[in-house]
């Protein structure tokens, strides 16, 4: 059997490869939970939305809820709801609304607040992800 970190750079490897669209829904399912705890470990929630975590967001949503995360997916929810027209898929433009908000206003306090509901989430994220690379055998 492939180790984990063999499978997932074979992952990369087809992204950087062939694109997103070229990766199986299991792939999808891994890269975007992946970064979406890579994001909130290094960053809190709001650096899935400023680094390129955020460019496949409904992927990312729809992977949360197939793992059972349904917790999770309703913070992430949460601030992509401080978008007013909606969560731009360009990074350019989704950076661009980030900086136009006000520093320590309405937008920082539920940042804030859903860092605090959702970094403890992120054991029980692993777990899920985990038991799902197990029975998907993505890779293998």
């Amino acid at each position: 059997m492939i180790d984990l970190q063999t499978r997932w750079n074979s992952l990369c490897d087809r992204w950087a490869a062939s694109g997103y669209g070229a990766l199986s829904a299991e792939d999808r399912v891994w890269l975007n939970i992946r970064s979406l705890i890579d994001s909130i470990e290094n960053g809190g929630l709001i650096s899935f939305f400023y680094n390129s975590g955020a460019d496949t967001l409904p992927d990312c949503l729809a992977a949360l809820r197939r793992l059972g995360a349904f917790a999770v997916a309703r913070e992430v929810e949460r601030v992509a709801d401080l978008f007013p027209k909606g969560v731009p898929s360009s990074i350019d433009e989704r950076n661009s609304i980030i900086s136009a908000w006000p520093d320590a206003g309405p937008h920082d306090d539920l940042v804030a607040q859903v860092d605090e509901v959702v970094m403890p989430l992120m054991s029980d994220l692993e777990a899920r992800l985990s038991a799902f690379l197990k029975d998907a055998e993505i890779g293998v």
